[in-house]
């Protein structure tokens, strides 16, 4: 019964209350910005249109703006990886050749920044340092020492798209019908093919503590579908209406990304939790301004990083939780000192409340 007290409690605050708030992270003067990664610390790393046309990698540390990062003279830039202790990792570049690059909290042209060499695409990093990416094959680069990680049978083409702090990768390799599958690579076992919804493609972009994969793979009708994978098992996370990609997870097992709407000409940003996909939008203030486009990074905090249109600007965006003080849930208790404006948002409330039951029952079998 007091259980059951509890969730009323829960369920009514949630029913006046957004599930988040939007906070604009702003852009670099022209007309796009992507906050692609958040780490558990609340820094944000992406990249944002310039004035003058090019890319340019990005930190934005909580409460704060966009901080350029040295571009090597680079043309483009991209922060795409963020440790806990603040290291970027990402590619620039540099006379039209790509070059991996480690900022090592650096703002601006600085001793702390690292050029890793032509010909590199680095896409993320490890809280022990392991910086990963592609240079034809698949690689981690471990204290200065490359390692090829190969391709899948038959394929000669494979690139690192997220690793987790035990040092299992994840990405794709082209594999012999010349299709793309998504793969997990341990010390252990090498690279392992993962499988497909039913169509010929599947490409694996992050992973969390527990090993829990996700991505986006081919269905028998040609469109993706959002996927998690648990060893062999794929579980199709379904759509908003049209494809969708997944690409955050946090060791939690909550999950975000994009998928097409029916009724939007702009895809919408989705939070996947206990077995719903829910429309980000659905979950923040309404009036604000907000299109919520994409979500590519959450933390364990539960902050969701992405891209939305601001007054129909290309903006980057952070979400943080909105919930009542003292109430925990995805891994950290918030504070709300603003009165959120009344709302009636019931998939929220059904979502969290679920997030709420399923961390009772972890703590309480962790009991017994």
């Amino acid at each position: 019964m007091k259980a059951i007290g509890l969730l009323l409690t829960l369920f009514i605050a949630l029913r006046a209350s957004p599930s988040y708030w939007v906070n604009d992270l702003g852009t670099l003067g022209s007309s796009s910005a992507i906050g692609f990664k958040i780490n558990n610390s609340g820094t944000t790393i992406g990249w944002a249109e310039t004035v003058d046309g090019y890319s340019q990698a990005f930190q934005s540390s909580p409460g704060g703006s966009l901080q350029t990062l040295a571009a090597l003279s680079a043309s483009d830039s991209f922060a795409l990886g963020i440790n806990s202790a603040g290291v970027i990792a990402g590619t620039a570049y540099v006379n039209g050749q790509p070059h991996g690059v480690i900022w090592n909290g650096v703002i601006g042209n600085g001793p702390g920044t690292t050029d890793l060499g032509a010909g590199i695409f680095v896409t993320g990093i490890n809280d022990p340092g392991v910086v990963i990416g592609g240079n034809g094959h698949a690689f981690i680069l471990v204290n200065g020492v490359y390692q090829d990680l190969g391709a899948l049978p038959g394929g000669d083409w494979s690139s690192a798209s997220g690793i987790n702090q035990s040092g299992t990768v994840v990405g794709d390799s082209s594999v012999a019908s010349g299709n793309f599958r998504g793969f997990v690579w341990n010390p252990q076992s090498g690279m392992l093919e993962l499988g497909t919804l039913g169509g010929l493609n599947s490409h694996a972009t992050g992973i969390n503590q527990s090993g829990e994969v996700i991505g986006h793979a081919s269905l028998a009708s040609g469109y993706e579908h959002a996927f998690s994978a648990v060893g062999a098992i794929m579980t199709d996370l379904g759509t908003l209406g049209g494809s969708s990609y997944a690409y955050g997870i946090n060791d939690s097992g909550t999950i975000v990304g994009y998928s097409w709407t029916p009724n939007s000409d702009h895809p919408h940003a989705f939070v996947y939790l206990n077995g719903m996909m829910i429309d980000l939008n659905s979950l923040i203030p309404s009036g604000a301004g907000w299109e919520l486009l994409e979500a590519y990074g959450i933390n364990n905090a539960g902050q969701i990083v992405g891209e939305g249109l601001l007054n129909g600007q290309s903006h980057a965006f952070r979400l943080d939780p909105a919930l009542p003080p003292g109430i925990r849930t995805l891994g950290a208790t918030f504070s709300i000192t603003s009165v959120p404006e009344p709302g009636s948002l019931l998939p929220a409330a059904f979502a969290l409340i679920l997030v709420w039951i399923w961390g009772l029952r972890t703590r309480l079998a962790a009991r017994y």
